[in-house]
């Protein structure tokens, strides 16, 4: 059982800011900042290509509404999402960050180092796409 359904279930405690039959949406219990929800599918779908279309279009429904509710409450320089699918899915079951952003708030989308590409470079790796 994923920590979500657990948290469905109500065998672990959250802060739980929309549920319905299909989405639920809870404060991280390790936030980046305070704001910092996870929108979830109730059943445990584990990546983003996985999910009906109904279960996407709620969940970014609900996402949409917590981006103003976001920005109403805690004013911040700008909002971000964040997905992650595969090996970097810790939870195993779809969930999508929305989150508050401060300048200085630590932060940081960290690179592979691959740096500035050319066009070039950047159209052959996207050739057979």
């Amino acid at each position: 059982m994923t920590i979500v359904e657990q948290i469905i279930s109500r065998e672990i405690e959250a802060v739980i800011v929309y549920e319905s039959s299909n989405v639920i949406a809870f404060a991280d219990h390790e936030p980046i900042n305070f704001g910092h929800i996870l929108i979830c599918p109730t059943y445990p779908y584990q990546s983003y290509i996985e999910l009906p279309e109904h279960i996407f279009a709620e969940i970014h429904s609900v996402a949409r509404n917590l981006y103003s509710r976001i920005e109403k409450l805690f004013e911040p320089e700008g909002i971000s999402f964040i997905q992650n699918n595969g090996k970097f899915n810790a939870l195993s079951h779809y969930h999508l960050h929305i989150f508050p952003r401060f300048s200085g708030d630590q932060f940081a989308w960290q690179s592979s180092g691959l740096g500035v590409q050319s066009i070039e470079k950047l159209r052959n790796a996207l050739a057979r796409l």
